[in-house]
Parts: C-alpha cells; structure tokens; sequence
C-alpha cells in the first residue's frame, strides 16, 4: 500500500460495513459480504485473523476522514 487509502474511494455499502467492524473491534468473517470483505482486505483496511475481521489503523483513519 503507498498511501493510507481515503474513505471516499469506498461505496456506502463498504463504508458501512467498515464501520461495524472498527465499531465491534472483531467481526466474523460470515458477518461481512464477500464482496465487500475481499475489497476491504485489498485496500488495507480490515485484516484478517483467528476466524475474524480486525480494523487496521489504516481503516480506522478513512473513517475519521469521512466523518
């Protein structure tokens, strides 16, 4: 990644569901799209882990961005 990527580059749809990952700090993996998922995880912004998703720092700051 060469740059913390902006929460504008995101749909509404991605935006929300990064949401609900920073805003629980763990989410399922079953709980997110797929489609949604596999991009959120290309742009850096959620990772993934013991069963889960987890907010990166990059994540966290495109919301702040939008917010």
């Amino acid at each position: 990644m060469d740059h913390i990527r902006r929460g504008s580059e995101l749909s509404v749809a991605e935006i929300r569901e990064l949401r609900s990952i920073v805003a629980r700090s763990f989410a399922s993996t079953g709980s997110v799209p797929r489609l949604h998922r596999e991009r959120l995880l290309a742009l850096g912004m959620i990772s993934a882990g013991m069963g889960g998703l987890m907010p990166t720092p990059a994540g966290r700051i495109a919301l702040r961005m939008i917010q």
